[in-house]
């Protein structure tokens, strides 16, 4: 389980004390980038395993390779460290999707692109992935096949959406991802900050799509309809 943070003092342990009640026993590697409020300290109580890097080295995709490099397990798991599973069940039933031989990942979703709500698990290939290039694989909460990870590490060199990117060059190499609506786990906070701050934090993850892919602008409008959907 690898758990991205940085000054997470606040919501860190509530994510830990999560992952200590899942009913498969998992390994926690935290990858910390510069915290300075305490988050290292309550980390070292919880944690098997502490990374720190500097904050200036720091990339989504840099920060989860290592955390996936320091792993032990056959599957790896992704965490922000502000994003705690609700149910106890969550890596137990992530792990039953790797039961079909050709998933690489699995997700929690909420709904499609078209916004209908996601009722089934979904098996998404890359033919759905080039068409969605801004719906899909989070890191904030997924998990994937180690062996799957070391042919296709995450791609260090974006800014941003090292998630999307793997994506599709895992679907484009004949893997696909299970997309599970009882895997979600709660992104509502992002919106803490106020739709201004989410907007920044989207053209952000816009313009690292943009870095692999032509996709157009992220707009004012767009935030404020995801908020209002939020």
């Amino acid at each position: 389980m690898v758990v991205r943070a940085k000054d997470e003092a606040r919501a860190i342990e509530r994510t830990f004390k999560a992952l200590r009640r899942q009913t498969v026993p998992v390994e926690i590697v935290v990858v910390d980038s510069g915290s300075t409020d305490g988050t290292v300290e309550i980390a070292k109580h919880w944690c098997d395993r502490l990374i720190e890097i500097p904050a200036e080295n720091f990339t989504y995709g840099y920060s989860a390779n290592l955390g996936a490099e320091a792993a032990s397990a056959p599957f790896c798991f992704s965490l922000s460290a502000h994003c705690a599973p609700e149910g106890d069940d969550w890596v137990e039933r992530s792990l039953r999707h790797y039961a079909r031989e050709d998933v690489a990942a699995t997700n929690g979703i909420q709904s499609f692109p078209d916004g209908r709500p996601v009722e089934y698990v979904f098996f998404q290939d890359a033919d759905h992935v080039r068409a969605h290039l801004l719906w899909g694989f989070s890191n904030h909460a997924s998990s994937w096949r180690a062996e799957v990870w070391r042919e296709h590490p995450f791609d260090a060199s974006l800014s941003s959406s090292e998630d999307r990117e793997w994506a599709l060059r895992v679907t484009t190499a004949g893997w696909v991802i299970a997309y599970d609506p009882e895997l979600w786990v709660d992104l509502s906070h992002q919106w803490d900050g106020g739709a201004l701050f989410q907007y920044r934090r989207k053209r952000m993850e816009t313009r690292g799509l943009a870095e692999f892919a032509p996709l157009p602008p992220y707009r004012l409008g767009d935030a404020l309809d995801e908020w209002w959907t939020a």
